[in-house]
């Protein structure tokens, strides 16, 4: 049996590997099936390939923005080969697992983490055991019976002892020199020509309303002795020289991070390690901002959101803004990097609060800055706030538009208190303010490649980038 994983094209800056099918195609392989990965958002030809291939089942890889480029690439595949099965997962489906399920062209969502129901459901396909009966044993799927749609059991999430137990990612059964080659990295900063990434844990303890946390709100923890192995394997097999750590939030365990560090900080051949996120910037102190320089970090990224207490206070995210600076302050003189998230636009968020908020940013030495407008993604508890509240504006229809990047200025949720004209005018203001500073332009240009550049100027001229999905 011959199992497709499409990753669905983009407009992003960033197309680092995904994890997510990596593992799938990994627990696929141990099992024998035969997967491949076909990434349209590094191969134009990708979609094309994998009608080619031919494959038995499709797995759809869909975070909301990419929804819409997966579905009709799903309705293609089975007007051509209607035998295919299809299957949707990642965030969008499993918040919407009714919704998506209900579409012709899907045969199945698995929600939740994918390497148990998706193996299980590739399993029954193979065995040709897909009566309505056979299917309800699998856990935590969605499928379409005689009598309507039916969701089944959710799958508790795997331990940290389960999570020991899988395999790597299968990052050999795709095409990591078309990666390596075209890779644009999280934010605006990398010094490795061989990047991939890396997850120790799984899961965020905490409450912030604008996430949808698939992972679950428990923290569930690889051993570290799987997460050096894993390192070594990297380098030995494919020759990285970067690391990007992509846990929700790495330092929540402080002695296991510590720990985690000081053997990176032994690791031969060294290795560029960064955060792109998981940091909370009240959680770092001067320890651990040490045992990050010793581990050869060199770029931070702390998830601060907001500078306006009352909007924090709104996001449900308990932050120390005082805390917060202190570790900036701190992270910048120890010679990191460091770059900063800012959300504007929450409900309830007034013109006086977003002064308020990109005053605190830009009273800090920041080498970058991501100013995005909320993103009411499905799922998220703003969500539904905003649906309750009639916030959502009419572009929040178009799943394309859910777009968490510079490229994406279109407001998709306003409010009386700040029409989205004026969300849209405040930041490209934020913007010009905080990338047309002379000290900034003097400290960072230098790190900055023409693409980037490019990207920055169409920014503050106020342009949308656009690509068609």
């Amino acid at each position: 049996m011959k199992v497709a994983l499409y990753v669905p094209p983009m407009r992003d800056e960033n197309t680092v590997p995904l994890l997510g099918p990596l593992y799938l195609l990994a627990v696929l392989e141990q099992d024998g099936i035969d997967g491949r990965l076909f990434d349209a958002r590094i191969d134009p030809e990708a979609f094309q390939k994998l009608l080619a291939f031919g494959p038995d089942v499709m797995g759809v890889s869909a975070v909301t923005p990419a929804y819409l480029g997966g579905l009709r690439a799903a309705k293609e595949v089975k007007a051509r080969q209607p035998s295919t099965f299809t299957v949707f997962g990642g965030p969008h489906p499993a918040s919407l697992p009714r919704e998506v399920v209900a579409e012709p062209s899907v045969d199945f969502v698995v929600m939740g983490e994918g390497e148990t129901a998706f193996l299980d459901l590739c399993r029954r396909i193979k065995e040709k055991a897909t009566s309505a009966a056979c299917l309800r044993e699998v856990r935590s799927l969605a499928f379409k019976d005689g009598e309507g749609i039916v969701i089944t059991e959710r799958s508790p999430f795997l331990s940290g002892e389960a999570l020991d137990r899988l395999p790597w990612p299968a990052f050999h059964r795709m095409d990591l020199e078309a990666y390596f080659a075209g890779i644009q990295a999280h934010g605006i900063f990398r010094r490795g020509k061989r990047v991939l990434t890396l997850m120790t844990a799984r899961g965020c303890p905490q409450g912030c309303t604008f996430c949808c946390r698939v992972m679950g709100r428990g923290l569930r923890s690889r051993s570290v002795e799987s997460v050096m192995a894993e390192v070594r394997f990297l380098v030995d097999k494919y020759g990285i020289d970067e690391l990007y750590l992509e846990d929700d939030n790495f330092t929540v365990q402080r002695e296991r991070a510590l720990d985690i560090l000081e053997r990176l900080a032994a690791f031969t051949p060294p290795l560029h390690l960064k955060f792109a996120n998981g940091l909370r910037a009240d959680q770092v102190d001067s320890e651990l901002l040490q045992a990050m320089k010793k581990a050869r970090v060199y770029s931070l990224s702390f998830g601060i959101e907001s500078g306006c207490e009352a909007t924090l206070k709104k996001m449900k995210k308990a932050l120390d803004l005082g805390k917060a600076r202190e570790n900036v302050l701190l992270a910048k003189a120890m010679g990191f990097l460091v770059g900063a998230n800012c959300i504007l636009g929450y409900p309830g968020e007034t013109p006086a609060d977003v002064e308020e908020s990109l005053g605190f940013f830009l009273s800090l030495p920041l080498d970058s800055m991501a100013i995005v407008n909320l993103v009411p993604f499905p799922g998220t508890e703003v969500r539904e706030f905003c649906e309750r509240n009639g916030h959502l504006t009419d572009e929040a229809k178009n799943w394309d538009n859910y777009f968490f990047s510079l490229r994406n200025p279109i407001p998709l949720i306003e409010t009386p208190v700040l029409p989205r004209q004026e969300l849209t005018r405040l930041m490209h203001r934020a913007y010009r303010r905080m990338y047309l500073r002379p000290q900034w332009l003097w400290r960072t240009m230098r790190h900055l490649s023409v693409r980037q550049v490019i990207l920055g100027v169409s920014v503050m001229l106020g342009l949308r980038g656009r690509r068609t999905t």
